[in-house]
């Protein structure tokens, strides 16, 4: 609390003092001053990145399905942020003096070891979901984990009374855990629900035998969990059960995830293997065993795209085999192999989507009034945001701020059906009711076309539609259609008509969206710094 609070004070005596580019440095001065300058540069990061991974939502609006489980592997990036956090803090609280350790775990090694231990119970509860779907046995050792983690942060808040004899027993006291209610009002005592276990004696269905199969992105596994196939052992599966990774292209992630796991009678070991058409596939692993102890095993799959024949386009299959014979299947994985012209610098296309952050465009108006780069504020982007500044001038002339723009440019490889542009823009109210906040995303030269960023309210000075979601969020989105397009080169131009008005990031949703709470992560930028 001494942060944030000692911060608003600061700004209440001179609000010109601090801006986005100096909360660094208002950080460092802070840890100089409380711990010495020996170890201000850590403790300054380290409470930058709290910041940040505690911005992205509140503890008490979290639920279990907040971050995906499936897609872009969101759940696990974010809970790894918050690992590596949770370690640093640790060895920031080891190295300090005896006599600052009180004070350090207070500010930082709390905040952030309970924000990860938090963190990792709630998206467990949602491994454990989805597991429990899968009919994984490894569900009951991730419903195991989260029992541990639950007693985890009562010894924490214990650990905390403890402190300097007792000084600030009881601050961190309040009940957090509650039956999946996402609300502002506290529990009246902790509570997990929901956790899904398994009969781990009991084999799966005939038809699929007791290997499952999870690729990520992919329901298939889930699908299986409550389906009856073939009675035919020996068939691979197909459409909707059959396990079918997204694109791999160059442009996109490095490597793709396969899990297979244990989903039938723990006692019986299997043993599996996989095979690759090409030497320019790579897994991580090709055989081994699964067990009571070992019940699944992560194989990243990724491709030597040098040795990728040019303009090589097809779906390949990896053939999955285990115990007892004559069980298999195959997986499938969309291969391209496309590039962008030489001279090109942008976003190419990747999995089905573009997705750019604010900060990097590819070129800017240079007027009097102009976008600026905003470090550190965003939820939705690790670049920040943009929004014009000078904010004084940009706020008197809105002739000035609509002649302001930034283009991005992105790469299409074929032709699209009309689609949608989704648009994250830090949170935010109108201020003026004579400057309603306004943006305008337009493509290939097309006019700038204007319209309001929030709803009309109902009755003025309301809070426009949708405002309790975006809280919770802490975004606006705002979709914007977009006409078929062609292959090849196209840019985008983003204009407002306010300084209020902070771009995160912009998705381009070229085959259909995919449920995340982030977003798509940034698209690989080539050609470009």
């Amino acid at each position: 609390m001494e942060i944030p609070l000692s911060f608003s004070m600061e700004l209440a005596w001179n609000a010109s003092r601090l801006d986005f580019d100096t909360i660094p440095a208002y950080l460092k001065a802070l840890a100089t001053r409380d711990f010495g300058e020996k170890y201000a540069d850590q403790i300054a990061t380290a409470l930058m990145e709290y910041s940040h991974l505690a911005g992205l939502r509140k503890f008490e609006m979290l639920e279990p399905t907040t971050y995906s489980i499936l897609n872009f592997r969101e759940a696990e990036h974010v809970l790894d942020q918050w690992r590596t956090l949770a370690d640093k803090a640790q060895e920031i609280q080891q190295s300090l003096p005896s006599e600052r350790r009180d004070a350090s775990y207070h500010l930082l090694s709390y905040p952030a070891t309970a924000g990860f231990n938090y963190y990792q119970t709630i998206i467990g509860q949602g491994r454990n979901r989805q597991y429990s779907f899968e009919r994984r046995n490894s569900a009951n050792l991730v419903a195991g984990q989260v029992l541990e983690y639950f007693e985890e942060d009562y010894d924490l808040a214990l650990e905390y009374d403890s402190l300097a004899d007792g000084k600030w027993e009881g601050i961190m006291s309040t009940p957090k855990f509650d039956m999946g209610i996402a609300d502002w009002r506290p529990s009246s005592r902790d509570v997990i629900a929901n956790l899904s276990y398994v009969q781990l004696r009991q084999d799966f269905d005939y038809a699929f035998g007791n290997l499952g199969i999870y690729v990520e992105q992919s329901l298939s596994a889930y699908r299986q969990g409550r389906i009856c196939g073939s009675i035919n052992p020996s068939l691979p599966t197909e459409e909707g059960l059959a396990p079918i990774l997204p694109l791999m292209d160059p442009y996109g992630p490095e490597s793709r995830l396969i899990e297979l796991f244990h989903r039938g009678d723990h006692r019986k070991p299997l043993k599996w293997s996989i095979s690759t058409p090409y030497s320019w596939v790579h897994v991580s692993q090709t055989s081994g065993t699964l067990s009571k102890e070992h019940p699944e095993e992560r194989i990243e799959v990724s491709i030597d795209w040098p040795a990728v024949p040019s303009n090589f386009t097809e779906t390949i299959q990896l053939r999955v085999e285990w115990e007892p014979s004559p069980y298999f299947d195959l997986i499938h994985i969309p291969i391209r192999n496309q590039r962008v012209p030489s001279d090109f610098t942008g976003f190419p296309k990747s999995g089905g989507f573009v997705s750019l952050e604010g900060p990097h465009f590819q070129r800017s108006s240079s007027h009097a009034v102009s976008f600026k780069h905003i470090q550190y504020l965003g939820s939705r982007s690790r670049s920040g945001s943009i929004a014009l500044r000078p904010y004084m001038q940009a706020r008197e002339s809105e002739e000035d701020a609509k002649d302001a723009w930034v283009e991005y440019d992105f790469y299409l490889f074929n032709s699209t059906d009309p689609f949608n542009a989704t648009i994250y823009v830090n949170g935010a109210l109108d201020t003026d009711p004579d400057l309603p906040m306004k943006l305008s995303l337009s493509i290939d030269g097309q006019e700038a076309n204007f319209t309001r960023l929030l709803g009309e309210p109902e009755e003025p000075g309301d809070t426009p539609p949708g405002w309790t979601e975006a809280v919770a969020d802490h975004v606006w989105t705002r979709d914007v259609e977009i006409a078929a397009l062609e292959p090849g080169p196209h840019t985008l131009q983003w204009r407002v008509n306010s300084p209020e008005v902070y771009l995160e990031k912009i998705v381009l949703a070229l085959e259909g969206y995919l449920d995340s709470y982030l977003g798509p992560p940034e698209s690989t930028l080539v050609g470009g710094a």
